[in-house]
């Protein structure tokens, strides 16, 4: 009797968890930044990873900092964006001479359903020329 109650308990407790371990991130945010000819400016060597500073903008003048991973493909993926319910509002810094700037916004929303996570819903690129291809964005620096 004690091991059939054992056993029911255990299965409980494993099916519950099945809920918990599944999980759907939003996918990837990836920028590629390029000259008005197409040139990748970080395969070139006129961008690196410690010369793109990404915030998100908090408000009340508080920003978190984003981090940034150079693919090999020399394109950057920013992490851990997107995993919120609403929008949120994001400042790049691009520390080469001379430096520039611009904005983006991301609207995401929490899943429904047998999962958790989340999926953008629109991500919005300000100031510069942007394009999308392909599943990421191409942004323009001149």
């Amino acid at each position: 009797m004690k091991k059939s109650i054992a056993l029911i308990v255990a299965s409980t407790l494993f099916l519950q968890n099945c809920k918990d371990d599944c999980y759907t991130v939003p996918e990837p945010t990836v920028f590629e930044f390029v000259n008005s000819s197409g040139e990748n400016l970080i395969q070139n060597g006129v961008l690196t990873s410690s010369n793109i500073v990404v915030q998100q903008d908090n408000g009340n003048g508080n920003f978190a900092g984003i981090n940034v991973e150079v693919r090999d493909d020399k394109k950057i993926l920013l992490k851990n964006v997107g995993l919120f319910d609403g929008t949120r509002n994001y400042n790049v810094y691009l520390t080469s001479d001379p430096i520039r700037t611009f904005n983006f916004k991301i609207s995401s929303n929490q899943l429904t359903g047998d999962c958790d996570g989340y999926e953008i819903n629109e991500l919005t690129i300000e100031n510069i020329p942007s394009s999308v291809d392909n599943g990421y964005y191409k942004i323009v620096v001149d």
